[in-house]
């Protein structure tokens, strides 16, 4: 069925494809489609797109003439998600960088996300909320109120002084109060409060009628966490202590009556609100503490549940979603059938399909025509030209424990061909997982001739919380020996050369590139870090030293207060005289993620090294979500290592 569009107009479904590009600026492009919702009547389609190179939305009408709509971010700004509340509106968030006083430590950089309604009647927008204009986070979205089609609930925690509240996530968290308004989508003002709580209130459920159900409590000192039920006396159900890793309820089950709740021992387990007992949910032969659920935006509700082998997969409690599923895993030949979004009436769906390392198709099944056709391809392969293979690999770290990596191989190579040129390209988090999705960064270097190693070393998620817990206390060794021995497996098995190795990372990527040249000095060829920590416990200074956060990422590094020696053993900034490998950093200047200084102290440590690069992005956050700074980064990179790793194949003895 790929490519045939059946009772769907072409023109009205896909942008002219772009002309012929080279490989750099394929591989660099943003998706080309990257999300989905459809109206609750299934009168509109929007997705993600990228026709400018940056993320925008396009809106479609799927019963009607009219002409497609590019809904751009404001300037500055970047958008990272959307949904439909209603037929009238949609709903879409914005990040952007800015610099705000705080309580505490004066002028800091911050990225702000904002919740922004689009009519589809006047073609205007209104920012949610939009008066709290200090706020950082004010994206919360707790309920869709479907019997108000004009409404929706948001909640914002408040600081409160002797004389006036504020809108602000930087006060005393004792002095603060959380608020759930009833906002306009017309012009973003709110309407009404719907519930409000002092002290130590992390958030509240709704549910879809934007009716409070549940509060949750936290103690940030203690690490205590309660849930109370929004009746008289506010009773509490359930409670625990939970000081690195915090519950997460998703959204209801059995028509209201319990909620999905996501326990850090424990995993996905269903909570009922009547009574707070706590119950597996058990769903065929799927370990239910490796998935997570499929929840309804429109409504709240748990429909299914997500999880990953080596793709994404989906299985639903939703009699029609999984009966639409079955039906369409028989018609589409992918590997992978997952559902993107669905209208109300679940007669019109987006299916998302893929094959192991190859770019994602996006189709649209409209069961009231019969029509299955293609919407767009994630992204388009130059013609004549063939994409990396990507292959499921396992290997034995040094002290015996079983770790699963992904290779790719240049285009048209098998795994025993020969050694190649080997980059290893650990991935970020460091609570993370690389699968057999297409990979634009590591297919591009497999494009150029390399081996692409990526170990889901120990610490990673996706095997549960015994194998996330392993990486505790190795942040930079133990989980950087993972990746070693991951070198050392492929050549081994005569798939790498031996002898040097390039290290290329993003984010604890980054860093671990930098901590790979530092553990393993006569391996390591050259290192590319995109947005990497090169000060990790500098990284903790700005946070409140008893928080979760500082909690969580002490249980990886270790104690802030550890000796001296340790904290400087794994920060590669401390120890930049050590790496004899030469170094490309590059860095968004709009990063708050892992903050710009982070490159400036490595750069300061550096200075004066010719072997050395520093790249600077500006206007980049620290997702390279820009065409433009996704192909200074290949362009970059991929002439460093030509460089310092030259590609030329050495048979297999």
């Amino acid at each position: 069925m790929r490519g045939i569009l059946v009772g769907i107009a072409a023109a009205a479904m896909s942008f002219a494809s772009a002309q012929a590009q080279d490989q750099l600026e394929n591989y660099a492009a943003l998706p080309r489609i990257w999300a989905s919702g459809l109206s609750p009547d299934g009168a509109h389609l929007a997705t993600g797109c990228s026709p400018r190179g940056a993320r925008e939305i396009c809106l479609y009408d799927l019963e009607g003439d009219e002409p497609t709509r590019l809904i751009p971010a404001p300037e500055g700004g970047r958008i990272v998600d959307f949904f439909w509340p209603g037929n009238g509106h949609l709903v879409y968030w914005v990040d952007s960088f800015q610099t705000l006083n705080t309580n505490t430590t004066g002028l800091r950089a911050f990225t702000t996300r904002r919740a922004i309604s689009y009519s589809l009647e006047s073609g205007t927008t209104a920012v949610l909320l939009g008066d709290y204009a200090s706020v950082t986070r004010l994206d919360e979205v707790t309920s869709s109120m479907v019997d108000r089609e004009d409404r929706v609930a948001m909640e914002l925690t408040l600081r409160v002084d002797q004389r006036a509240r504020a809108g602000s996530r930087f006060g005393d968290r004792r002095t603060t109060e959380t608020v759930v308004y009833e906002v306009s989508l017309e012009n973003g003002g709110f309407e009404g409060t719907l519930e409000t709580s002092e002290g130590s209130v992390l958030d509240f459920v709704l549910d879809a009628r934007g009716e409070p159900v549940l509060e949750v409590r936290y103690d940030d000192d203690t690490g205590r966490y309660a849930i109370h039920r929004v009746v008289r006396g506010r009773p509490e159900i359930f409670s625990g202590d939970f000081p690195i890793r915090l519950p997460r309820i998703h959204g209801f089950m059995d028509d209201g009556a319990s909620v999905a709740i996501s326990l850090p021992e424990r995993g996905l387990q269903k909570l009922d609100i009547a009574t707070g007992e706590v119950s597996r949910i058990v769903m065929g032969e799927v370990p239910m503490e490796l998935a997570s659920p499929i929840v309804d935006r429109l409504d709240g509700a748990v429909v299914g549940f997500a999880y990953r082998d080596d793709l994404p997969r989906q299985m639903f409690l939703d009699e029609q979603l999984a009966g639409l599923q079955l039906e369409l895993q028989s018609i589409l030949t992918e590997q992978s059938i997952t559902l993107s979004s669905w209208n109300r009436a679940r007669s019109k769906l987006v299916v998302e399909a893929r094959d192991v390392g190859m770019p994602a198709n996006y189709y649209l099944l409209d069961m009231t025509t019969g029509g299955l056709g293609l919407l767009e391809t994630e992204m388009t392969i130059a013609e004549g030209a063939s994409i990396a293979s990507r292959n499921r690999i396992r290997y034995t770290a040094s002290d015996g424990l079983e770790i699963e990596a992904w290779l790719s191989l240049p285009p048209g190579a098998e795994t025993l061909a020969g050694r190649y040129p080997l980059v290893v390209m650990p991935h970020g988090g460091p609570q993370a997982y690389d699968g057999g999705e297409f990979d634009w960064w590591a297919a591009y270097y497999a494009s150029l001739g390399y081996a692409v190693l990526q170990p889901n070393f120990r610490g990673s998620s996706g095997r549960g919380a015994e194998f996330i817990e392993a990486g505790y206390g190795g942040f930079g060794t133990r989980m950087i020996d993972d990746i070693i021995d991951g070198v050392h497996h492929l050549q081994s098995e005569g798939i790498a050369r031996d002898g040097a190795y390039c290290a290329a990372g993003g984010s604890y990527g980054g860093y671990a590139a930098l901590m790979t040249a530092l553990r393993d000095p006569g391996g390591v060829a050259c290192v590319i870090s995109y947005a990497g920590v090169t000060q990790p416990f500098a990284m903790l200074s700005d946070e409140d030293g008893n928080s979760g956060i500082v909690r969580y990422w002490e249980a990886y590094m270790g104690s802030r207060f550890e000796d001296r020696d340790y904290r400087a053993s794994i920060t590669p900034a401390a120890r930049a005289d050590e790496i004899s490998a030469p170094v490309l950093a590059l860095h968004g200047r709009e990063d708050t993620t892992v903050p710009f200084g982070q490159m400036l102290a490595l750069q300061d440590a550096l200075d004066g090294r010719p072997d050395t690069r520093f790249v600077t992005l500006d206007g980049e956050s620290h997702y390279l979500d820009t065409q433009a700074s996704r192909e200074t980064l290949l362009r970059e990179s991929g002439a460093f290592l030509r460089e310092h790793l030259p590609i030329g194949l050495v048979e297999a003895p």
